[in-house]
C-alpha cells in the first residue's frame, strides 16, 4: 500500500477549485481551533471570547453508536451549528492555528506514517512476532529522527555545542569564566542562521525526540517481552564464594527485574549525556588555561610544587615540610589570601586544613570535573584510568572503581566486602571531604560512586542528571543490598557494621512505585520544574515512571475539554471528567508533541497495553484524532484512512467520514477507498455512514413544512417568477454542499443500490421541505439516477446500463436457457423499484429546471424584441432545442407521481410535498406551454389541450391534489388563458398548413380552433 500517494492532485475539483485550496476552504468546519491555554482551562480561568481560541471540532458519543439515526434530535445551540455552515471567508481569524504550522511540516510526517503503514498491513501474529514488529517499529521510528537531528545538526551543531558549552561552564562554581561567554552565544543573531528556517530550538526538540525514542525502544524490550522469550534465556550458572565480578552482576541483574530496568534508564542517560555536551577535554580546558599551565597536562599541583621547593630552598630543609614549624605559620599562597599547604600528597590539604595555589585549584577542578563527566557518561574505567594517567594522576584511576557492569576486570574473582567497603569509604568522602581544593564536582564523584543523593545534586544541571543521581543511588543500593544477601558471605555484615552509607531504596520507600514518586518530584522541585513540562521531558519521565497510560488518559481529557470550550465537538466527545492537573498538557499547536504522543499511544496500543479498559478508550483515542485533525489541517489528508484505522470500532468511521468530506477530487477520493480496503477498512460502511453522521450533525428540526405555505412560483400579478432556482452555487448552504458530497462518494463502490437511492431521496426531500431548489437542481447535476445505474449494475447483473436498459432490452439467449431469465427480471424490477422515489423527486427537479429555464428565454425573447421590434430565430431555436431534449421530464408527475412510499416514514413527508409543489409547477407547465406555443408552434398549445384532457379522466389523482389544495379554479383559469391563446392564433393563420409529424402522430385537428369573425 501506499498511502501517500496523491492521485490527482494536481487536477482541478469539480467547483473549479484545487484541491487543496477547495480543503483548505472548508476543512475547518469539522476541527476548530486549538490555541487555548489548556491549563487555564483546568484551572477554571475565563478565557477572553477570541474565536481563534476555538476548540477542536470533534464528534459526540452518541455519533458512535450503530444504530445513529440520519434523523436523530440533538441539543447543540442553532447558532453555534449556524457559524460551523458559514464559510471561512467570514470568519479567517477562527482558522486552526495548525494552519500557520501546515507550511513548515516536513517529510517527517509523511515517514512516520510510512512506516506505520508497513506494520498495519503486515499485522503480525503472536506475542513475539508482534514484539519483534513492535521493536522494529521503535527502531525506525529512531532512524527518522537520528536522520532529522543528523540533517539539522549540519546547520545548527555549532551553535548547539558552544551553548551546552556555556550551560556546563556556568555550573563550575566559584571560577569566573574568561570572556563574556553569554554575550558571545546571544549575538548570534547577526549570524547567516539568523533568516534560516530553521533554528536551534528545532535541532533540540529533535534531539529530545530521538532520545525519546532510544528510552521507549529499551524499555519496551524490557517491560513487554514475549514469555516464550524469557523463558529461552540462558540461565546464570550457579554462584559460588568464587564467582567473578561479572557473574555476580549478571545474577544480581537477571534475579531483579526491577534493578535491571533502573541499569537500562541509568545506561540510557549515560548514552544521552555522551551526545549531549562537549568533548571532556575542550570541556576542561578553559580550566587548565586559568591554571596557567600552557598545554602542560600532566605533573599535578606544579604551583604548589615550586612555592614548596622553594620553601625548602630558603631554609635548607631536606625534608618534607612540617606544618607545624614556626617558619611555616606564615607560608601563605602567592595572592597571599590562604595558607598553603606543604605536603602534596592528594590528603595534604584535608589533613593541614590549608590551600593549593589558585592555579593549581583551577588544575583540580579540571580533573575532578572530567572524571564526574566520565562517569557520568558511562566511560569505562579503562577509559577514565587512561584520562587520569595522561594528566599524572594514577591514584585517582585507581579510585574510579564502580559497577562490575560487564568490564573486562570483573572476570576475576568477586571480593563483595572490599565492594562494600569501597562504596562507605566513598560515601565518607561525598559527604565530608573536597580534598585539595574543597570542590563540588570532587564530592559529586564520590557520590556517585557511593550511591549518594545529596553531593551529587550539587552539580546537577539538567532533569537528566537528577535522574541519573537517583537512580545510580538506587541501583548502587540495591546491588549492595544483594551483596549482603549471599550466602557465603555471612561475614560482610559486621565488617561494615561500623560504617555508614547512604540508603536510596529507604529514602524513596515503596520500590515499585519510586520512579513515579521521583518523577513528580522533578516535576514539582524548583530545579527541575520548568524543564520537567518540556513535552519530550515529560513523556520521558512518564515512560520511566511507567505511568503512561493515565497520562495518556488526562491528555486525552485535556483534549475534550479543549475541544468543547466554545461549542459541542463533532468528533471529540465532551467528558464528564476533567483533567486532574497533574501534567502540563499540551496544546494541538503543538504538532511535533502531538506527532509523538499520537505514535506512542499507537506503540503501547500494538502491544495490547490496557489503557484503563472500554470506558477510558474515547478519551485516549483524543489524541490520535487530534492528530488526524492535523494531518487534515497540513494538507496531507491522503494520510487520514491510515491513523483512522487504528481506532476502534465506530469511530474510525465516525471520524474517516468527517475527515474526508472535503476531499472532492476523483481521483484522490478513488486513491483514499483503495487505501481504506488495504488498511482492512470497511469502504462501503464508510461511504453509507458519512452522510448518517451529517444528518446526525445536522439534524432538520423544523417541525412544520415550509414549502407548503411559501412554495410559489408566479407573482402577484400572476406572472411566472423569473431565476426562482437560481445559478449561483457559491450561495447553497454550507450544509447542503456536504450533503451532496456525501452523496458522492457512493459512485465509488460496488453495492449499497437500496442504501444509496434512499439516502438520494431524503437529500431531496430535505432540499424540496425548505424550498432549497438550488441545492435540488445541483444534486441532480452531479448525482444523476442514471450515472448511479452505470456505475453498480454492472457488480448487479453483470453489465453497465443506465435506467432504459434496466426497464427494456431482451433476454440473454445463454439465460433463457439455464432458467435465470426469470431471476434477472425480477432483480431489474427490484431494482427499479428501490430507485422510484428518487427518479420521480429528480423529475420534479428536472421539471423545475425546465420551466426556468423557458422563463429566461421568454425575457431574452422580451428584451431582444423591445430593442429590435424583432425577434431573434437563434434564440427561439435554442428554445425549441432544449424543449424537445426535456419535455419528456415531466410527463412522470401526471402519473401518480410520489404515490407509492417506500416506507412510513416519508409518507407524510410525501403527502406534503405533493401538495406543496404539484399544483405549482404543473400551473407554471401550463403556463411554459402557453409561451412555446405563442412563439414556436401551435402543438405546444395542442399539447397543453391534452394535458386538459389528462387531467380530466374518472380517478385523476392530480386532479383530486387540485381539489383537495383548493386550486381548481387556477387551473381553470390557466386552461382558458391556453385555449384562448390557441385559438387567436389559430384564426390569425391564413392558408392551408401542414399539421407536422407531431399533430399527426396525435391526431391534432388545429383548425377546429380556426374561427372566422
Amino acid at each position: 500500500m501506499a498511502p501517500m500517494t496523491r492521485s490527482g492532485a494536481s487536477s482541478l475539483a469539480p467547483d473549479g477549485l484545487q484541491p487543496r485550496q477547495k480543503y483548505r476552504e472548508t476543512s475547518w468546519h469539522f476541527v476548530g481551533t486549538a490555541t487555548m491555554d489548556i491549563q487555564k482551562l483546568t484551572s477554571g480561568t475565563k478565557q477572553p471570547d477570541d474565536r481563534s481560541e476555538r476548540a477542536l471540532s470533534e464528534e459526540p458519543t452518541s455519533s458512535y453508536d450503530d444504530d445513529v439515526d440520519m434523523r436523530s434530535d440533538r441539543d447543540e445551540e442553532d447558532d453555534d451549528r449556524q457559524l460551523l455552515l458559514e464559510g471561512p471567508e467570514d470568519h479567517e481569524d477562527i482558522l486552526h492555528p495548525l494552519r500557520e504550522a501546515a507550511d513548515r511540516v516536513g517529510r517527517e510526517v509523511e515517514k512516520f506514517a510510512e512506516v506505520l503503514d508497513g506494520y498495519t498491513i503486515q499485522k503480525p501474529d503472536g506475542d513475539e512476532g508482534r514484539h519483534g514488529m513492535v521493536i522494529g517499529l521503535l527502531d525506525k521510528y529512531h532512524d527518522i529522527a537520528i536522520n532529522t537531528v543528523n540533517r539539522l545538526g549540519e546547520r545548527h551543531d555549532a551553535e548547539r555545542r558552544q551553548k551546552a558549552g556555556l550551560r556546563q561552564r556556568k555550573r563550575m562554581r566559584g571560577v569566573e569564566i574568561a570572556g563574556d561567554a553569554l554575550e558571545l552565544y546571544e549575538d548570534q543573531e547577526d549570524s547567516p542562521l539568523a533568516d534560516a528556517p530553521t533554528d536551534l530550538a528545532d535541532l533540540e526538540r529533535w534531539e529530545q525526540e530521538a532520545r525519546t525514542w532510544d528510552l521507549l525502544r529499551r524499555l519496551v524490550e524490557l517491560r513487554y517481552a514475549p514469555t516464550e522469550t524469557s523463558q529461552r534465556k540462558k540461565s546464570a550458572p550457579a554462584l559460588h564464594k568464587y564467582s567473578s565480578g561479572r557473574e555476580l552482576w549478571d545474577n544480581f541483574l537477571e534475579t531483579d527485574t526491577l534493578a535491571l530496568e533502573r541499569r537500562t534508564v541509568l545506561q540510557w542517560l549515560k548514552d544521552t549525556a555522551r551526545d549531549d555536551g562537549e568533548p571532556i577535554d575542550f570541556l576542561v580546558q578553559e580550566l587548565q588555561q586559568n591554571a596557567e599551565r600552557g598545554d602542560i597536562i600532566a605533573h599535578g599541583w606544579i604551583h604548589t610544587k615550586e612555592a614548596v621547593k622553594k620553601e625548602k630552598r630558603l631554609h635548607a630543609w631536606n625534608k618534607s615540610l612540617d606544618p607545624s614549624a614556626p617558619e611555616l605559620k606564615a607560608f601563605l599562597n602567592t595572592s597571599k589570601t590562604a595558607l598553603l599547604v606543604t605536603q602534596l600528597d592528594p590528603d595534604a590539604s584535608t589533613r593541614q586544613n590549608r590551600k593549593l595555589e589558585v592555579q593549581d585549584q583551577y588544575f583540580e577542578r579540571a580533573i575532578w570535573l572530567g572524571c564526574y563527566e566520565m562517569l557520568r557518561r558511562g566511560s569505562t574505567p579503562a577509559e577514565i584510568r587512561e584520562w587520569c594517567v595522561e594528566r599524572s594522576q594514577v591514584w585517582r584511576a585507581v579510585s574510579m572503581s564502580g559497577l562490575p557492569d560487564g568490564v573486562e576486570e570483573d572476570a576475576e574473582i568477586a571480593d563483595p566486602t572490599s565492594w562494600t567497603l569501597w562504596r562507605r569509604t566513598c560515601f565518607a568522602l561525598a559527604r565530608n571531604g573536597g580534598g585539595a581544593s574543597g570542590d563540588d564536582y570532587e564530592r559529586a564523584v564520590y557520590g556517585i560512586l557511593s550511591g549518594d543523593i545529596t553531593s551529587v545534586e550539587r552539580v546537577c544541571g539538567s532533569w537528566d542528571d537528577f535522574v541519573f543521581v537517583h537512580y545510580n543511588a538506587l541501583l548502587r543500593t540495591q546491588f549492595d543490598n544483594y551483596l549482603q544477601s549471599l550466602p557465603f558471605h555471612k561475614s560482610l555484615s559486621v565488617t561494615i557494621s561500623n560504617f555508614g552509607v547512604f540508603d536510596a531504596v529507604q529514602f524513596h520507600g515503596e520500590p515499585k512505585g519510586a520512579g513515579k514518586r521521583l518523577i513528580e518530584t522533578l516535576r514539582n522541585d524548583s530545579r527541575t520544574r520548568d524543564e520537567s513540562s518540556i513535552p519530550m521531558k515529560m513523556l520521558q519521565g512518564v515512560l520511566i515512571a511507567d505511568n503512561f497510560k493515565d497520562f495518556i488518559h488526562q491528555q486525552g481529557l485535556a483534549f475534550s475539554k479543549l475541544a468543547n470550550a466554545r461549542q459541542p465537538s463533532n468528533v471529540i466527545p465532551k467528558e464528564n471528567t476533567h483533567p486532574d492537573g497533574v501534567y502540563n498538557y499540551i496544546g494541538t499547536e503543538d504538532h511535533d508533541s502531538l506527532r509523538v504522543f499520537t505514535h506512542v499511544l499507537l506503540v503501547f496500543m500494538h502491544l495490547g497495553l490496557d489503557l484503563g479498559g472500554s470506558w477510558r478508550q474515547t478519551a485516549v483515542e483524543n489524541v490520535i484524532v487530534s492528530y488526524i485533525s492535523f494531518l487534515r489541517f497540513s494538507g496531507k489528508e491522503e494520510l487520514i484512512p491510515l491513523y483512522c484505522s487504528q481506532l476502534e470500532g465506530n469511530r474510525r468511521y465516525a471520524v474517516l467520514s468527517r475527515m474526508l468530506i472535503d476531499v472532492t477530487d476523483i481521483d484522490q477520493r478513488v486513491t483514499h477507498i483503495r487505501n481504506m480496503r488495504q488498511l482492512g477498512l470497511n469502504v462501503q460502511e464508510f461511504v453509507n455512514k458519512q452522510a448518517r453522521y451529517l444528518f446526525a450533525d445536522f439534524p432538520d428540526r423544523e417541525v412544520d413544512y415550509p414549502a407548503l405555505k411559501e412554495f410559489k412560483l408566479f407573482e402577484a400579478s400572476g406572472k411566472l417568477k423569473q431565476d426562482f432556482i437560481g445559478e449561483d452555487t457559491a450561495r447553497l448552504p454550507r450544509i447542503d454542499v456536504l450533503l451532496i458530497r456525501s452523496f458522492e462518494w457512493y459512485l465509488l463502490v460496488d453495492g449499497l443500490w437500496s442504501e444509496t437511492f434512499r439516502v438520494g431521496t431524503m437529500l431531496y426531500l430535505r432540499f424540496f421541505k425548505h424550498m432549497r431548489l438550488l441545492s435540488a437542481k445541483s444534486l441532480m447535476q452531479k448525482i444523476s439516477s442514471s450515472s448511479i445505474a452505470f456505475s453498480k449494475t454492472r457488480a448487479l447483473i453483470g453489465e453497465a446500463v443506465d435506467f432504459k436498459g434496466l426497464e427494456g432490452g431482451e433476454d440473454d439467449m445463454t439465460e433463457v436457457l439455464n432458467g435465470s431469465a426469470d431471476r434477472r427480471r425480477y432483480l431489474k424490477r427490484h431494482l427499479i423499484e428501490q430507485a422510484k422515489s428518487f427518479r420521480e423527486l429528480e423529475t420534479l427537479t428536472q421539471a423545475l429546471d425546465l420551466i426556468e429555464t423557458v422563463k429566461s428565454f421568454e425575457v431574452i425573447l422580451a428584451e431582444q424584441q423591445a430593442s429590435t421590434n424583432r425577434r431573434n430565430p437563434n434564440a427561439r431555436k435554442e428554445l425549441a432545442r432544449r424543449w424537445d431534449a426535456e419535455s419528456m421530464t415531466i410527463e412522470p408527475l401526471f402519473n401518480k407521481w410520489l404515490l407509492t412510499c417506500p416506507n412510513q416514514q416519508w409518507e407524510v413527508e410525501f403527502t406534503q410535498l405533493r401538495e406543496a409543489y404539484l399544483p405549482e409547477t404543473i400551473l407554471a407547465y401550463i403556463r411554459t406551454l402557453q409561451f412555446a406555443g405563442s412563439v414556436l408552434t401551435r402543438n405546444f398549445l395542442m399539447e397543453c389541450m391534452d394535458v386538459t384532457a389528462l387531467m380530466a379522466e374518472e380517478k385523476s389523482d392530480v386532479l383530486q391534489l387540485f381539489q383537495k389544495t383548493g386550486r381548481m379554479k387556477d387551473l381553470v383559469h390557466a386552461f382558458a388563458d391556453a385555449a384562448k391563446t390557441l385559438l387567436l392564433i389559430t384564426s390569425e393563420k391564413k392558408g392551408a398548413r401542414s399539421r407536422g409529424k407531431q399533430a399527426r402522430a396525435k391526431g391534432w385537428e388545429q383548425d377546429l380552433w380556426n374561427v372566422k369573425p
